[in-house]
């Protein structure tokens, strides 16, 4: 797979105008090379949600939290988020609750503009990453049972696909990595990144 998108200089109010105007239904695609999430798997998928939360500064940044290294995943970079609860009303709530509970931002502090659509991994989960504005102003409380670090990193430098490798792991699969001095992610965060990537590409002026 290659990646669909060449680098660009966006203002955030473009991007707003994009994202409000995205097809939240769809299904994003597996830039990663490998097989096909097998339908039974997507059928029986586990609803969660993440969100990529923009920072409203001259110089806009994109926020991502280090994951506790006794949970799932850890140690890596990824967006705050996580699987649905039976008492969430909507996948909005979802995404709502669990910055809420891993980094306290409270909902003042920041404005949900919409959805990229929809994506599926490969150990059944179905993601809806959301897209978010927050004040530069902004404060956290980070949950020390979930998270241990907080890192701002430029939109710019999302929106530039010579951050992104990609790595072989055997003959029919590779997977990109975003890679920027020591800052490394990867898995289904790095494949909504290019996505995000993808679709401000597309659409802007």
């Amino acid at each position: 797979m290659t990646l669909q998108f060449k680098k660009k200089d966006v203002d955030l109010d473009n991007v707003v105008r994009i994202i409000r105007a995205t097809d939240a239904a769809v299904d994003l695609r597996n830039p990663h090379t490998e097989p096909s999430v097998p339908e039974q798997v997507r059928a029986s998928a586990q609803v969660a949600a993440v969100a990529m939360l923009i920072v409203d500064k001259p110089n806009p940044t994109v926020i991502f939290t280090r994951r506790h290294p006794g949970i799932r995943f850890g140690g890596q970079y990824c967006f705050p988020g996580g699987k649905a609860d039976s008492g969430d009303n909507s996948i909005e709530e979802t995404v709502r609750r669990e910055i809420r509970e891993e980094i306290e931002v409270t909902a003042s502090g920041y404005q949900m503009i919409g959805s990229l659509g929809r994506y599926h991994t490969q150990t059944g989960f179905c993601i809806t990453p959301f897209v978010g504005i927050v004040t530069p102003d902004y404060t956290v409380v980070l949950n020390p049972a979930e998270v241990t670090d907080l890192k701002e990193v430029l939109l710019e430098d999302l929106l530039n696909p010579d951050h992104y490798q990609l790595v072989g792991r055997a003959a029919d699969r590779a997977h990109y990595h975003f890679r920027l001095k020591g800052f490394e992610v990867s898995g289904p965060t790095v494949s909504m990144m290019i996505n995000f990537a993808e679709i401000i590409s597309r659409n802007c002026y």
